[in-house]
């Protein structure tokens, strides 16, 4: 038998996607990214991005480029300097650093490690990695009460105010694992990996409240 297949169309080298449209409908934007995976392509954001204007725009552009790490899509962007008090330079080691000629970018990049702060699903808990430079390097598990509340926590920037995703999301920022921006925007800092990370030094075990 003889297969005929119909001609795809070629995709761009890179794909430009401005921040207004991101800030407009940021579960697009991350299917745009999530669409990259695999393709060896590129995403461009054509401003530059300055954390601080508003929480909900930080939160927006951390979990885009957590997106985008997951997916192994490069990312060129850059950054206007300083960060603010809500947003610790460490938090972000582990994303696509901006290029540039900034101080803060050049320490992004050269703390920047593919895979430094990753999350993985097992069989009723989730682990953990991180080895981002400047704090502890560590393994957390996340015990089976808590999966559905963590599954929650990372498919959002704006986590339930009480309950269950409060008390996981206190426990985890206390391990800078999540990144609280204001009283209404959060973000989970680790990034979803398919692959086991290689193991780390120290195992903290995160437990439901009773």
């Amino acid at each position: 038998m003889r297969t005929l297949s119909a001609p795809h169309p070629a995709w761009p080298e890179t794909v430009e996607l401005g921040f207004g449209r991101i800030e407009a409908d940021p579960d697009a934007a991350l299917r745009v990214v999530a669409e990259l995976a695999g393709r060896a392509q590129q995403l461009r954001l054509p401003e530059p991005f300055a954390f601080g204007d508003s929480a909900h725009r930080d939160a927006t552009m951390v979990r885009l480029l957590a997106a985008a790490a997951a997916a192994f899509v490069p990312v060129d962007w850059t950054l206007r300097e300083s960060l603010p008090d809500t947003v610790p330079e460490r938090a972000l080691w582990h994303l696509p650093p901006p290029r540039g000629d900034g101080e803060l970018g050049r320490r992004w990049r050269e703390a920047h490690d593919v895979g430094s702060c990753t999350y993985r699903y097992g069989p009723g808990f989730v682990l953990i990695h991180d080895t981002r430079p400047g704090g502890p390097i560590n393994r957390v598990h996340v015990e089976a009460g808590w999966v559905g509340t963590f599954r929650t926590l990372a498919g959002t920037d704006r986590p339930p105010a009480g309950g269950a995703a409060a008390d996981l999301l206190d426990q985890l920022a206390a391990h800078q694992l999540a990144l609280r921006l204001d009283d209404r925007y959060a973000v989970v800092l680790p990034y979803h990996a398919d692959r086991r990370p290689p193991p780390g030094r120290v195992v903290a075990s995160v437990k439901p409240g009773p």
